[in-house]
């Protein structure tokens, strides 16, 4: 009976920091405005964070008022070593789409098109070299 109740409470704890290390929050200073779930944000301090699932992310903006956007991301794929934890934007112009999410394992979400950039690839303007901002 000991034994079992410390398997449990093992296997609870073990969950509880898999939780926790999920739900972290990571910040970013993005020195433009770019556009994600149809909305322009401004240039500034974001935190980026997967609270419940590696198929939902929260961006927040951090300094120019408190817009929040959760969107169900497909996972893009594995990284062979991990790396830097990263958002990357498409580019045309001067106009910035918010494209993957890369955390510090190597994973990658992509962030769905929005209408905007769908028109621009259908006149056939390609982006620019992809911009990426590390996450901290």
């Amino acid at each position: 009976m000991k034994l079992r109740t410390l398997a449990v409470f093992a296997i609870l704890l073990a969950g509880a920091g898999i939780i926790s290390a999920q739900d972290q929050a990571l910040r970013a200073h993005i020195p433009f405005s770019f556009v994600v779930n149809g909305a322009t944000l401004p240039a500034g301090e974001y935190t980026v964070r997967q609270p419940y699932s590696p198929h939902a992310m929260t961006i927040r903006d951090t300094g120019n008022g408190v817009q929040e956007f959760t969107l169900v991301v497909p996972t893009t794929g594995q990284l062979t070593q991990p790396g830097t934890p990263r958002l990357v934007f498409h580019r045309y112009g001067d106009q910035y789409f918010l494209s993957q999410v890369w955390s510090s394992s190597g994973q990658g979400n992509d962030i769905p098109l929005t209408r905007r950039e769908r028109d621009l690839m259908a006149s056939r303007i390609t982006p620019d070299e992809p911009v990426t901002v590390a996450l901290r």
